[in-house]
């Protein structure tokens, strides 16, 4: 941009009246021009080789892939260093070490009693027999309590690992966004430092016409405010990038943020709407198609983690249920042992089988039986949450797609290449004194204006793609295939 921006300047300031035939009495104000245009130069020369010195990288000016940050390169950190995740990670250990305890058996209970012998130290009680008894007791409730046990362990691991995969999209999803509020604040802050550069080339001519007295003072004044409103505005661009590359290093996973202060790279082109994220060579299909919508919504109320981690509760609920029904018969045991008494030996078994009189499970089958049917009344809340949200997802992916396409339309006619056509003509009009300099300002604030809506738009559009994919239940980093060599802007 500042190589265009030199060439029009230099272009304009050699295409003067002179060179072009004109009469011999206006050779006087083709001076004074060429001598604002020396002045010009040196002051574009300055600002080239400050930039050269200090500017920092922006998405315009890549050197190397290496010293970049992409948004797999952010997800893929993020994915393994946020502690979110390995918190879900962790719940899946304890669910399935539950699961292990509600398979395991009771032990067994081992006694021994004795029975007609004296104190320690004392005598032999005469006419009693010593009595002795082995007994072993095996806890029956566990062998009908297993099976509803082992269900609800299994539902439960299963919506452990189900809330992993909901933690991950939700954790890549953030990430994104905080990648591309970088992204689009890394191009604000560049586009504020190219209009304050731009402007301060208009003062240094405007600078260099007053002091021929070629010009009025007011307009070199003029040009004075309106370039230190855009050192301002860069100095607050540069304050909103310290703040999103701070919240952009917390997915990183780097305490000392030196990865966060390397610039972002996002890709050029819009996402592709149908299937896949990267835009190919066929043109998504952008028409509303409800049957594609309900299709969407059928296949997500399946894939979604969400909701299956919401279905595995209702069953972990209902093997509740049924483990609180088995609780009636409690502490239900058989025994096995010998007797000893006499010289003799005999055998010892028996049950024991508490008499239910009074229910004492009955308040705790209630219970589970009310969140058994909380779990599914959420569960119902859920899907028309998620079809909502499908629903939506989709219309803002689909019209963002439409803009986003408008946008990036390649050649000359180009959104950019318009607003930067239209800013070289209104300063080459004004060089000529046919325009005046409001109109140059304007044109100037059109420029960065159609910088950041065209930024804001296509960052928009990928949000909006992968906030669909999220819906959709897929994976965001099994679709996303991000090339950084085409990042352009």
């Amino acid at each position: 941009m500042l190589t265009e921006s030199i060439f029009w300047r230099v272009n304009r300031c050699y295409a003067g009246p002179w060179l072009r035939g004109q009469p011999s009495h206006r050779h006087s104000t083709w001076a004074i021009n060429w001598f604002a245009c020396i002045a010009l130069l040196g002051a574009v020369a300055g600002q080239m080789n400050a930039q050269a010195i200090g500017r920092p990288h922006s998405t315009t000016s890549i050197d190397s892939v290496s010293e970049t940050l992409t948004l797999r390169s952010v997800l893929e950190r993020a994915l393994t260093r946020y502690p979110v995740i390995d918190a879900a990670q962790a719940r899946i250990r304890a669910a399935r070490g539950s699961r292990v305890t509600a398979a395991t058996l009771g032990n067994p209970v081992l006694s021994y009693e004795v029975d007609n012998t004296p104190f320690p130290g004392g005598s032999t009680i005469p006419g009693l027999d010593r009595e002795a008894m082995t007994m072993a007791t095996l806890p029956l409730e566990p062998l009908y309590q297993r099976g509803a046990r082992i269900r609800r362990a299994n539902a439960d691991v299963r919506v452990a690992e189900a809330e992993l995969r909901a933690a991950r999209q939700s954790v890549a999803l953030v990430a994104a966004n905080t990648f591309y509020r970088t992204a689009a604040a890394q191009v604000q802050l560049s586009a504020a430092r190219d209009l304050a550069s731009w402007l301060d080339s208009v003062v240094t001519y405007n600078g260099a016409r007053v002091s021929q007295g070629a010009a009025a003072e007011a307009d070199l004044i003029r040009s004075e405010l309106e370039r230190d409103r855009a050192l301002a505005e860069v100095a607050m661009d540069a304050a909103d990038l310290a703040r999103a590359r701070a919240d952009l290093s917390v997915f990183l996973g780097d305490a000392e943020m030196s990865s966060a202060m390397q610039p972002v790279v996002a890709d050029s082109s819009p996402f592709d709407l149908t299937g896949s994220v990267r835009a190919g060579d066929t043109p998504p299909r952008l028409p509303i198609d409800t049957s594609s919508v309900a299709s969407l919504i059928r296949a997500a109320l399946i894939s979604r983690p969400d909701l299956q981690a919401a279905r595995e509760r209702v069953e972990a609920a209902r093997a509740g249920v049924a483990s609180e029904h088995t609780m009636l018969f409690r502490q239900l045991g058989a025994t096995i042992g010998t007797k000893q008494m006499g010289g003799t030996t005999s055998m010892i078994a028996g049950v024991s089988l508490p008499f239910p009189l009074f229910d004492q499970n009955r308040g705790e089958v209630a219970r589970a039986t009310a969140e058994r049917e909380a779990d599914e009344f959420e569960l119902a809340a859920q899907k028309r949450t998620a079809s909502a949200e499908i629903a939506g997802a989709y219309e803002a992916a689909r019209v963002l797609t439409v803009q986003a396409n408008a946008l990036t339309h390649p050649g000359r006619q180009s959104y950019l290449a318009r607003a930067a056509e239209a800013r070289r003509i209104t300063f080459g009009a004004y060089r000529e004194g046919a325009v005046p300099l409001l109109q140059v300002l304007d044109a100037a604030r059109a420029w960065e204006e159609a910088q950041t809506t065209f930024h804001r738009v296509l960052f928009a559009q990928h949000q909006s793609i992968l906030a669909l994919r999220v819906a959709e239940g897929i994976d965001i980093m099994t679709t996303l295939t991000v090339n950084p060599s085409d990042a352009s802007h």
